[in-house]
Formats: C-alpha cells, sequence, structure tokens
C-alpha cells in the first residue's frame, strides 16, 4: 500500500509539473490565455450557482451560543450560552440510548444539547433509532427498514442496556414527532442526525421546522450524506445544517484510528472497491469543495482524527468542529481545556457541564 501511494505521488508531481510547463508556454510563448484559465473559471462559476449561502453567524451564535475556543477557562462566559456537552444519543450508556426517558436525564443533569438518529419505517414513520437492524438493542432480528411503526413499538429497547433493571417496564422505540416535542419543552437544543437516505426525509424535515419555527435557533441538521443536507439546505437556507465525518464511512461499519480501518460494510468485493472509491472522493472534495456547496455551519468529527492543525483549517473556513464520541474522563479533559471544542458524549455521569 505504501508503494502504491508512492506511485501516486510521483504521478501527482508529474502533472503538476506538465501543468505548470504548459500554462508558462502558453503564457510567455503564445501570449494566450491557457485552457486552464477558462477550466478554473467554469468551475467557480458553477459553484457559485449551486452553493448553499450559510447561516450567519448571529443564528449559529443562537445554536451553538459562544464559541469555546473564545472562552476562557475558569472566567466564565458572561451569561451568554456556551455549548460544550452534547448528549450522543441522548446518553446511551446511562440510559437506552435515542429514548425519551435518556433526553430527559439529560435535562435532569443540567445538559443543554442532545443528538439522536432519524430513520424511516418500512411504512415511512420517522423514528429515532441508529442502527439498521433491531437487534443490538432488542435481542430480536429485524431490519428497521423492513418492519411497520406497529412492530417496532411493541419492541424494549432496554432488553441488551446493562442498566436493564433500573427501567422498570422497558423502553419503546420514539417517534420523531414525540422527540422534538420533548426536547423544545425541555428546552434542549437538538442535533438531527439523519441516518435516512431517501430524499422523502427532506420534507419531513422542512415540515418539522415549518411547525416548531423555534428550531430555527435550536437545532442542527446534520448527516454522514452530503447531500441530504445540501437538499434541506437548498429547500431551506435559513437552517443550520453539518456534516458528520469519519474515515471510510461508506466502506466500513466503524472506524478506529488506532486501526486506520474497521469491519468491511459489503462482503462483495465489487461493491466494496466502489465504496472504497466513494470514500476517496469523498475525503478528497470534503474539505475542498462539500463545505463551501453545502453551506455547513458545523462539521461533527470522529475523536481520532481531530488535533490542533485540523480544528484551525475548519476554524479557517468559519466553521466549528465537535468531536464524537468522547466517553472517557481524560479524553474530555483534553477536548475541553486543550482543545476548546464541543464534544458529544454517551455518558454524563461525573460530568460537570457549565
Amino acid at each position: 500500500m505504501s508503494f502504491l501511494k508512492l506511485i501516486l505521488d510521483s504521478a501527482l508531481v508529474w502533472i503538476y509539473t506538465e501543468t505548470i510547463w504548459f500554462v508558462l508556454i502558453s503564457t510567455l510563448f503564445y501570449l494566450s490565455l491557457p485552457w486552464i484559465f477558462w477550466g478554473t473559471l467554469a468551475i467557480l462559476v458553477a459553484l457559485w450557482f449551486v452553493k448553499n449561502v450559510p447561516v450567519n453567524e448571529k443564528t449559529v451564535h443562537q445554536v451553538l451560543g459562544v464559541d469555546p475556543f473564545n472562552v476562557e477557562d475558569g472566567n466564565g462566559h458572561g451569561g451568554e450560552y456556551c455549548m460544550r456537552v452534547v448528549a450522543h444519543r441522548g446518553g446511551g450508556y446511562d440510559y437506552p440510548e435515542n429514548s425519551l426517558s435518556a433526553f430527559r436525564n439529560s435535562k435532569e443533569k443540567g445538559c443543554t444539547a442532545v443528538e439522536f438518529d432519524l430513520t424511516f419505517t418500512k411504512d415511512h414513520i420517522p423514528i429515532i433509532f441508529h442502527d439498521e437492524t433491531v437487534e443490538r438493542l432488542t435481542g430480536r432480528p429485524g431490519v428497521v427498514k423492513e418492519m411497520t411503526w406497529e412492530e417496532l413499538k411493541q419492541l424494549d429497547i432496554t432488553f441488551n442496556h446493562p442498566l436493564k433493571e433500573k427501567f422498570n417496564g422497558g423502553e419503546r422505540i420514539a417517534l420523531f414527532s414525540d422527540t422534538i416535542e420533548q426536547c423544545l419543552n425541555h428546552d434542549l437544543r437538538v442535533f438531527i442526525d439523519i441516518k435516512e437516505t431517501s430524499l422523502d426525509i427532506v420534507s419531513v424535515i422542512l415540515e418539522t421546522y415549518k411547525k416548531h419555527p423555534e428550531l430555527y435557533r435550536k437545532a442542527v441538521v446534520t448527516s454522514f450524506y452530503p447531500f441530504i443536507v445540501y437538499m434541506i439546505r437548498r429547500k431551506d437556507s435559513n437552517i443550520v445544517g453539518s456534516l458528520s465525518y469519519r474515515p471510510r464511512v461508506f466502506s466500513t461499519v466503524s472506524y478506529s484510528g488506532l486501526n486506520d480501518s474497521g469491519p468491511a460494510r459489503y462482503s462483495n468485493p465489487i461493491q466494496h472497491s466502489t465504496a472504497r472509491i466513494l470514500d476517496a472522493l469523498h475525503d478528497w472534495a470534503l474539505t475542498r469543495f462539500t463545505y463551501y456547496v453545502i453551506g455547513i455551519s458545523v462539521i461533527l468529527l470522529h475523536k481520532d482524527i481531530i488535533s490542533p492543525k485540523t480544528i484551525g483549517e475548519w476554524r479557517r473556513r468559519g466553521i466549528r468542529v465537535i468531536a464524537w464520541s468522547v466517553n472517557l474522563p481524560s479524553e474530555k479533559l483534553h477536548f475541553s481545556k486543550t482543545l476548546k471544542i464541543a464534544y458529544l458524549t454517551d455518558t454524563l455521569l461525573a460530568e460537570r457541564i457549565t
């Protein structure tokens, strides 16, 4: 793999050299503008027409509060809101993940923001659920997209929770509508992480914002799928948009910075190769075009790829970085005190939220 990378880098150097030579010859010898000028201009014009306008800084400030980077340690933040901690799936280690009880617990623990996952049932009911299958949470087999709401609402999502005995009567999968109403009633900021790939989800988001206009000041829409966020913001540019990102998101089911990979998402070699190509294109375009075209204000990055350099690069683009998922006390100190960014966490135990 390292030798292959060396070959590709050598080819890239040759392409750059040839391009520079061609530009010099065209400009100095033929006294004409080279094709690279006109091609660049055409791309810039196209990007200008398709890009979404980012939400203004005042609105971003309303949703996320003061940037932790600008808050002096130990000096507070002048009474202004500052988002430091987000309960990932409502804090799934403490309460059943993505459940109404988890969101209530977040409020009771003093956490001001929660993240949850939005997807569709077979009969197109918007529900809050992370996995493609129900087995991990319920102990029963089943694919979410192949099950109706009538089937799914019978399942107990505390079945495999380590604190199961704490939840008398179990807990059910939450509807998107109920989740939004409860979070707003509890004055919680929300990160709506869209797991659905169907564009039908766009109208669901738009209708929800229309029904609850306060979401413009309290919600962020995010997804691993750039086109979903793009289409939502294309329809309504006042919605604060975000992208969730980790390496190899299309080809692997998980990621660890130490292993630099994870289990393959597809067993079929053709599908896997296609997904790897998609990963490479996504990685290349993310920092060059994707963020600009979508008009995002936030990016949720896997904790293992965050460094001071990464944060600085995104800050120069006017985009805040939030880390996920940060659970160890030592990691929380690192991200909050050293890197000075907010983070998503699965547990609020021993969390000092100010």
